[in-house]
């Protein structure tokens, strides 16, 4: 369940990927507007493309942090199985090294 769970989210790649760009490009925008000297309403439209960018870059780094979790513990899991081992006593330093 979980090895599928993490194969859901990393499905969703592409988009993550792609929302996560946006971000830099809006900001580019901002900087270019600035130093072109462009009308001060320019500069106001991608202010707020640069707010939308960092919303969708925070977004996409949730959901990279929630895969590597699942896809930690689907690795931990198959190992477990593998090496027949019963239980992982997470709190023990010696197991976690």
């Amino acid at each position: 369940g979980i090895a599928i769970a993490a194969v859901g989210m990393l499905s969703t790649l592409g988009v993550t990927l792609a929302t996560d760009a946006y971000g830099p490009i809006a900001d580019n925008a901002g900087g270019i507007a600035e130093m072109a000297e462009l009308d001060e309403r320019v500069r106001e439209t991608t202010d707020a493309l640069d707010a939308l960018g960092n919303t969708t870059a925070a977004t996409g780094k949730g959901f990279a942090i929630g895969s590597a979790v699942l896809t930690s513990l689907s690795l931990l899991s198959a190992f477990k199985e593998n090496a027949q081992i019963e239980s992982v006593d997470l709190s023990d330093a010696y197991v976690m090294s």
